[in-house]
């Protein structure tokens, strides 16, 4: 078996590479901030009337924090308003599918597998070339 020489990179193709994953990356993370924001102001609702500490459903503790926040200025009593009522438990929050769950693990899987027999596959062949065919008569 004759020694395998892997062909060389000229520095221009490697820059090129490192270009274009660094232009790919930015998209990436470009288009999900901006399609989380369109999501976000799409699906907004509207910020609740701002209502008295007093008539908050929050603990005294709770309430002396947020009127020392407000006291501060690091919020206003809507805001106050808000973060209670966003915080408080409902029906609508924390949607669970388990078809999306179900889906997402076979996803997992077929992934997981895929590259567990590419990797077992190249492992093979590395060791083929630095040791030569194995007593089973090369690769599998």
């Amino acid at each position: 078996m004759a020694h395998y020489e892997p062909p060389v990179q000229s520095k221009r193709g490697q820059l090129f590479d490192a270009a274009t994953v660094l232009v790919l990356i930015f998209a990436t993370l470009f288009v999900t901030t901006f399609l989380g924001q369109e999501a976000e102001t799409a699906s907004a609702p509207a910020a609740p009337p701002a209502r008295e500490l007093a008539e908050l459903e929050i603990t005294a503790t709770e309430r002396d924090q947020f009127q020392k926040l407000i006291d501060s200025g690091a919020t206003d009593l809507a805001g106050a308003t808000a973060a209670v009522e966003t915080n408080q438990a409902g029906s609508d929050k924390y949607d669970f599918s388990v078809a999306a769950l179900l889906g997402t693990a076979a996803l997992l899987a077929v992934y997981l597998a895929f590259v567990y027999r590419t990797s077992f596959r190249e492992y093979r062949e590395v060791i083929d070339e630095k040791f030569g065919p194995g007593e089973g008569g090369g690769s599998a």
